[in-house]
């Protein structure tokens, strides 16, 4: 499968899945690339050697603090935004202002390439679809892998 038919399976999947639910998205919905431990760990090197700023990547973990406490963080450089924080409090709504004194780091740019992981990959698939259909992103990464294949646990 080409890179551009994954991201059209993606793009169909996510419009059928508004479609499901009752709802459209007030955005067309961009495509969500799906990556493994190998694809994060070039990123997570990238970020870490050079910035944020140069790299053009924020990764954010959508897992719960207590969760993140538990198996430690995946990298330094990965931060930390709970997916009720994006989904049902708007986090990626408010200026840039209120989201770094609210979660102590920059709000991520709309040209930035976003890279959200979670436990397993479903929450920050969720996070990935919000970002792109309520709040206008559209590069949009989703660590399929999540906690349970970077660490090893292979689930709770």
């Amino acid at each position: 499968m080409t890179s551009s038919s994954k991201h059209h399976n993606h793009a169909l999947w996510n419009t059928a899945r508004y479609m499901n639910s009752g709802t459209t998205p007030p955005f067309d919905m961009p495509p969500i690339t799906q990556i493994g431990k190998m694809e994060l760990e070039e990123i997570i090197e990238e970020v870490t050697n050079t910035s944020r700023e140069e790299s053009g990547y924020v990764i954010i973990d959508v897992r719960g603090e207590d969760e993140i406490r538990a198996t430690g963080k995946l990298s330094p450089c990965v931060e930390t935004l709970p997916l009720p924080y994006i989904a049902a409090r708007g986090a990626l709504a408010l200026d840039e202002e209120d989201f770094e004194a609210a979660f102590g780091f920059a709000k991520p740019g709309l040209d930035e390439t976003i890279v959200f992981t979670c436990r397993a990959g479903i929450r920050s698939m969720q996070a990935c679809q919000i970002a792109g259909a309520m709040n206008g992103y559209s590069n949009l990464v989703n660590y399929s892998g999540g906690a349970n294949e970077w660490f090893g646990t292979g689930g709770w």
